[in-house]
């Protein structure tokens, strides 16, 4: 039986993550209509609004977060004395367009971003405003561990 909006929404959010995490494991069309159709109509997103972690914008964000450019950016904005994310922010920005800012995902942002941090040898001292071009508008501020 194909996979319709209407029987994928009868499933249980665990149902749904389950079946998207079974489709990306496999290849093809069907596999790929599934993770389409789950992430087209927002049915990966949980009670509270948010996206769960391995949903593919999710996904995105971290790559970006993670990369040689995202992690140089937090470096660079962190030395320079403002918040790991006001280097981070415009990369997203850039990439994500209207997808970044929603569901939970300027959040997600600094918590991605705060774990490469800490891999960096920096500690977390407090927050701070960002600048009013970010879409975040606050977000932890770090210092190098001594």
């Amino acid at each position: 039986m194909p996979w319709t909006i209407e029987r994928l929404k009868s499933l249980s959010l665990k149902q749904r993550e389950t079946l998207f995490d079974n489709a990306r494991q496999q290849d093809g069309p069907d596999a790929a209509e599934i993770m389409k159709l789950l992430v087209d109509h927002d049915l990966l997103v949980r009670e509270g609004g948010g996206y769960p972690r391995d949903h593919p914008i999710i996904q995105r964000m971290e790559e970006i977060i993670r990369s040689d450019e995202g992690r140089a950016a937090a470096k660079t904005a962190t030395d320079g004395g403002e918040a790991a994310m006001a280097g981070i922010d415009p990369l997203l920005t850039a990439d994500l367009g209207s997808d970044y800012g929603e569901r939970d995902t300027t959040n997600w942002a600094g918590s991605l971003t705060a774990e490469i941090m800490a891999e960096a040898g920096y500690v977390q001292t407090g927050k701070k405003a960002l600048p009013p071009t970010c879409v975040a508008k606050t977000a932890a501020f770090f210092q190098k561990r001594r």
